[in-house]
């Protein structure tokens, strides 16, 4: 009997065995290793079954250790039946609540379980800004550009938002926008008056869910700099006004959008009341100007003008009507000069020993008179009260028949003035003759109809610009001005510098013949000269030209320079030493009758003839001039000792033109 119950017992913990093993689970495809929220896992199984059974089928999500329930169903399998399974669990928090990170999921199906390989859930976003421009000016647009990916590759979806940071002392500043297919742009502006310095944005991109519950984010930092931007230039007095012989300080700040100093140098020009430059000078930061006012300066309002990085700014200052004379004795004479700004008309009281007298003076600027003292034979203290206050007191031997004071002889001022009507009537005749016998032996012609007179050499020649009949001449005089209305034209600069202007002077080279021509020559090409035959500037403005595009024009003239002077040099005794420079920058400019005012900009003048002075007979270009060109020529970065970058022509397209004008130029000379 035992026995037979130990069989029976054996056989139905077979036949429960059986039944636990009866069904099984088999995981088609194992879940990707990272999944972000709002993402679906779906993940095919199997589940094969021995024997009838029925029994419910559970899926466990499993997140560091903690679970939820995702899916259930009752399912009955027949013996031998297979059945497939590939429910949806969308990574929702509706669905499964706050669980993220490492995860795995858990089949039970009976008393089968099955675990997938481990994989990762998260909410994280990767930001990659992609804009490259980091310094911006106040009220300039800042466009910021990126892309945007969730940690398992897919591109975003949802939304930006950018905002500043308080501890960085800006106005809070915000900006929004969508975030379509992984990618996003902010623009946004900073106000006028915001302070220069780094800036740092905070940039949070997030996605939402169906029920608008923000799944995944994600964040990211964005620095910029703003720029100091000059915006006002203030000149600074230490006084509003001023007696003459006193010293003025100025000095010309200026000033960014905050009203902070920019660190620059400033040009100030001094203008006096009759409207007159009496003085210009370069300041750097801080430094001040000190304005020496001349003696008996009249009365009047001085102007004062400062120019900085574009901006000029203007300010006045008083010269004060100053009532003074000055008194001294020579032997029994008293003089008395006017060395006020304003004529003297007062009464000054003259003490003679104990007698006062007064004297009533009426003195001009500058004129002075001789009061002749009497007093009985003998030494007398001489006191002379202005104001109530001693001005003299010496003691002077005086004689005549009592105390007296009277006016006497021309005073100096007039006989200065005798003196120098005298001299200049004889100038004016000496110079007569001396112009009739140096005509005779210097004065030459041009050829040509229109002949002109060209001085051949002197010692005496003008160094004012184009205007002596003696000098170079021009039809197209230009003029340049420290301050002038008018309209901002990009011109081509050509100077022309020569370096031994006297030995050619004093060799009677015909250097200014040459000279001539070659301006002759740029006047047909519309252009306005300005300089001196030691620097001449050749300009290519727009408002003549009726072109933009002067640039190879002026090119092409400056290498016809360079062949027509070193033409000559090859013949010539005395040879021209010279230098080119092909120059590109800014002015302002106002055409008065024939006239161009111009105002340069910037320090176009100075790198002009900077570069000329580089040269050695060739035409050097500026880094602006070459930038203009492009593809017309080619050029090669010539080495020297400035810091200003140069160039030297290495090859120009179409250069026939320019050797056809040479070689007609050339005949025309051997002609002439």
């Amino acid at each position: 009997m035992k026995r037979v119950a130990l069989l029976l017992t054996g056989f139905l913990a077979i036949i429960l065995l059986m039944q636990l093993i009866s069904a099984e689970i088999i995981i088609v495809q194992n879940p990707n290793n990272i999944y972000n929220l709002g993402n679906i896992i779906s993940i095919p199984i199997k589940i094969t079954s021995l024997s009838e059974t029925g029994n419910a089928f559970t899926i466990k999500l499993i997140c560091n250790g903690a679970e939820t329930e995702v899916h259930r169903e009752y399912i009955i399998l027949s013996a031998g039946q297979e059945t497939e399974r590939n429910p949806p669990i969308p990574l929702i928090k509706n669905f499964i609540g706050e669980l993220s990170g490492d995860c795995k999921i858990k089949y039970i199906y009976g008393g089968e379980i099955k675990l997938t390989n481990e994989f990762l859930i998260s909410n994280r976003i990767n930001i990659n800004i992609t804009s490259s421009k980091k310094d911006f000016s106040p009220e300039e647009q800042i466009i910021i550009e990126g892309v945007a990916k969730k940690i398992n590759g897919e591109e975003v979806n949802g939304f930006v938002e950018m905002q500043t940071y308080p501890e960085d002392g800006l106005k809070t500043i915000s900006a929004s926008n969508t975030v379509k297919n992984g990618l996003f742009t902010l623009t946004f502006a900073v106000p006028r008056d915001t302070v220069s310095k780094n800036y740092l944005f905070s940039i949070n991109i997030y996605e939402k869910d169906s029920s608008s519950s923000v799944t995944n984010v994600g964040s990211a930092d964005y620095s910029i700099f703003i720029k100091q931007i000059p915006t006002n230039l203030e000149i600074i007095l230490d006084k509003e006004e001023v007696e003459p012989e006193e010293v003025m300080k100025t000095m010309a700040i200026l000033h960014d959008q905050t009203g902070q100093p920019i660190s620059s140098t400033s040009i100030i020009t001094i203008f006096n009341s009759n409207e007159k430059k009496v003085g210009q000078n370069e300041i750097s930061d801080n430094g001040f100007l000190e304005i020496s006012i001349p003696p008996a300066e009249a009365p009047g309002k001085w102007i004062i003008k400062a120019e900085s990085n574009g901006i000029i700014s203007q300010s006045s200052f008083i010269i004060k009507p100053l009532e003074k004379i000055s008194t001294e004795i020579i032997k029994s004479t008293l003089i008395v000069t006017n060395i006020g700004n304003v004529l003297y008309n007062k009464s000054v009281l003259v003490k003679i020993g104990q007698e006062t007298l007064n004297l009533d003076v009426n003195l001009n600027v500058g004129e002075s008179q001789k009061y002749s003292l009497k007093a009985p034979n003998g030494e007398y203290d001489v006191d002379v009260i202005i104001d109530g206050k001693s001005n003299l007191n010496e003691k002077v031997l005086l004689t005549g028949s009592a105390i007296d004071l009277k006016e006497s002889g021309i005073g100096l001022e007039n006989t200065t003035i005798i003196w120098m009507v005298i001299i200049i009537i004889l100038a004016f005749f000496g110079l007569r003759v001396l112009r009739r016998l140096y005509n005779k032996k210097f004065f030459g012609y041009l050829p040509g109809k229109n002949a002109r007179p060209v001085l051949v050499d002197s010692k005496k020649e003008s160094l004012l610009p184009f205007t002596s009949k003696n000098s170079l001449e021009t039809k197209n005089k230009a003029e340049l001005e420290l301050s002038i209305k008018g309209e901002r034209q990009d011109i081509s600069l050509i100077c022309l510098k020569i370096r031994n202007l006297n030995k050619l002077k004093e060799n009677k080279t015909k250097y200014l013949e040459i000279l001539q021509n070659i301006i002759e020559i740029a006047e047909s090409q519309k252009s306005y000269m300005y300089g001196t035959p030691e620097n001449i500037f050749f300009l290519y403005v727009p408002i003549k030209t009726k072109t933009f595009k002067n640039e190879r024009t002026a090119l092409d003239f400056a290498q016809k320079i360079s062949e027509i002077l070193n033409s000559y040099n090859k013949m010539a005794k005395e040879k021209i030493d010279f230098g080119l420079s092909v120059t590109y920058g800014a002015i302002v400019a106002n055409i008065s009758g024939h006239i161009l005012k111009f105002m340069a900009m910037g320090n176009l003048m100075n790198i002009s003839k900077k570069i000329a002075s580089l040269s050695d007979g060739e035409a050097l270009i500026s880094d602006a001039m070459r930038a203009k060109l492009g593809t017309d020529v080619k050029t090669q970065k010539k080495e020297t000792s400035s810091d200003t970058p140069v160039y030297a022509l290495k090859e120009v397209r179409n250069d026939e033109r320019a050797q056809e004008f040479i070689r007609r130029f050339m005949d025309r000379m051997d002609k002439g």
